[in-house]
This record gives C-alpha cells, structure tokens and sequence, in this order.
C-alpha cells in the first residue's frame, strides 16, 4: 500500500468520523470540519500542484477553473473537467460545481458568512450530492447537515449554457 493510498483511507475515515459523530465540541470542530472537507477536496478534486487547504481564491478564466494561493501563484485542477459550472460572477463565483464520477460536489463562497469570514478562500460550505438530498461537510448544525433538494438548482455550465442539477 502506498502513501498516497493510506492518505486516502485515513481521510475518508477522518469524514466519515466526523460525520457519524454524535457530541462534539463546536470550535473543535469547526477548525477539524474545515480540515476535512479540504483534505477530501484534495483527495477527490486533487490540484495540479498544492492543497485546497492553502487557497486564497477560486476564479473562472474562460472555461477553466483558476486556482489562486495565498502568494500570488495559481494552479488549476489536475483532472479540469471536474469543473462543470457555477453560479455569480466568472471572478468572484458564489458557488462552484465538481463532479467526479458522476457525483456533485458544490463549494459555496461567503466573505461575511460564520465559517467564510474565517477561510482563506472564502468557502462557507462544500455540499456533497446524495440521491435526493445534499450533505454539508462544514455546517455543524444537524438540522442543516442533511438538506432535501426542494426544487431544481440552475448554474452556469461553464460554456455559458444553463447547467440544470436535479
């Protein structure tokens, strides 16, 4: 088994403790669900160099996502047909769509939110798709944690047509 395998493991192991926790600590957790959700994010939406976990921004340029760190130096997604579409404005997006192997995953994006305002790259939550639900990764509150999709999400495929999420 090699490193990057057990790297895996551990970090799918690490969220699904955090999801199958009962008592937490807030603050603990808050810090730990953000690690997480961004270790998951390089495991699953691995960068061409460097770790979500060192981001500063997320911009669309053209049909390409741009990945800024806090010095200055962008990357983008080693696989970039992760990125599927987007909701707001090219360089400040509100929301950003991935999926990998047919699964959702969305990154949404608050300066002012309770956890943006604290992330270096503004993230407020990361969702992840069920069948007929979404999982939030960051938001604590289990009333939030499991939300049913009401109505149909339209985004901006990242060609410019409407990306419709069922």
């Amino acid at each position: 088994m090699d490193i990057s395998t057990i790297n895996s493991i551990q970090s799918k192991q690490n969220f699904n403790d955090l999801i199958n926790a009962d008592v937490m600590n807030v603050e603990l957790v808050k810090t730990s669900q953000s690690e997480t959700a961004k270790q998951f994010l390089d495991s699953t939406f691995p960068l061409a160099k460097g770790s979500h976990q060192d981001v500063s921004s997320y911009v669309v340029y053209y049909q390409q996502l741009l990945i800024f760190f806090i010095d200055g130096t962008h990357t983008g997604l080693k696989d970039p047909k992760q990125f599927v579409a987007l909701n707001g404005h090219k360089s400040e997006p509100s929301a950003i769509l991935l999926r990998d192997k047919g699964t959702h995953v969305e990154l949404t994006f608050d300066r002012c939110g309770e956890i943006g305002a604290h992330d270096s790259a503004n993230i407020e939550d990361i969702q992840v798709e069920g069948h007929r639900y979404w999982i939030s990764l960051l938001n604590i509150d289990e009333q939030n944690r499991i939300s049913m999709s009401q109505q149909d999400q339209i985004f901006t495929a990242k060609d410019g047509s409407d990306y419709l999420l069922k």
